[in-house]
């Protein structure tokens, strides 16, 4: 019986993430209320509060999931970094780089954009960086740290910059400037919209480029 409650409970759970996630993507946090949420899993408003105590703490744990889910796929390509199954180290980057900008996972990309652009400033609880830091370790940027390093030892990254610059640099620039991309793209005004897709692999292209070692005069 209380293997069967505990399972209920994560099937509806898994129901209330996974269709709030598509209310906030597609109408943003500021416009998604926890009564539309209610009203779209069939649910009283009573029933899931007691699930999640308010709308931050539902899109905090959707953020969860979905930072999970896409620190796999980082993981794995990293292990092949570090299985020497690339060529370079460098050319392992350029993989993971893509992987950070991939339109398959756009949707993770948007609910993440929204989550950020929302909670931001005077928005971001006290607690957040601990509590995520418990509910998700920080293991994918002392990897990627790590391939760096191993990278300027192999002489394929440039050297004159510490292996943590370039880490944490690399782990912000494609996947920002990738959901920028993504909630920006009807209203951007610098380029015209249908090469908007062309963008990320252009930004990933000069970051390869800036990560190799200046030639020898």
């Amino acid at each position: 019986m209380n293997s069967r409650m505990v399972h209920q409970t994560e099937a509806t759970r898994d129901k209330i993430i996974n269709i709030a996630e598509a209310l906030f993507i597609e109408n943003g946090f500021a416009d998604t209320q926890m009564k539309d949420i209610a009203a779209a899993t069939g649910m009283s408003r009573n029933t899931l509060y007691r699930y999640y105590q308010d709308k931050y703490d539902l899109g905090f744990a959707i953020l969860v999931v979905v930072l999970t889910r896409k620190n796999d796929i980082y993981e794995h390509i990293i292990e092949k970094i570090k299985a020497r199954h690339y060529a370079t180290i460098l050319e392992g980057l350029g993989v993971l780089m893509q992987a950070y900008a991939d339109p398959q996972y756009e949707d993770d990309d948007r609910f993440i954009a929204e989550f950020d652009g929302y909670y931001a400033g005077s928005r971001i609880p006290t607690e957040f960086r601990e509590k995520l830091t418990q509910l998700l370790p920080e293991k994918i940027g002392q990897s990627l740290n790590d391939i760096v390093s191993l990278g300027q030892a192999e002489g394929s990254i440039r050297s004159d910059v510490p292996a943590p610059y370039l880490a944490v640099t690399l782990f912000n620039a494609v996947p920002t400037f990738f959901r920028r991309m993504l909630l920006r793209q009807n209203a951007l005004m610098e380029i015209e919209q249908e090469a908007i897709p062309k963008l990320s692999p252009v930004l990933i292209q000069l970051l390869i480029d800036g990560l190799k070692p200046s030639p020898q005069i």
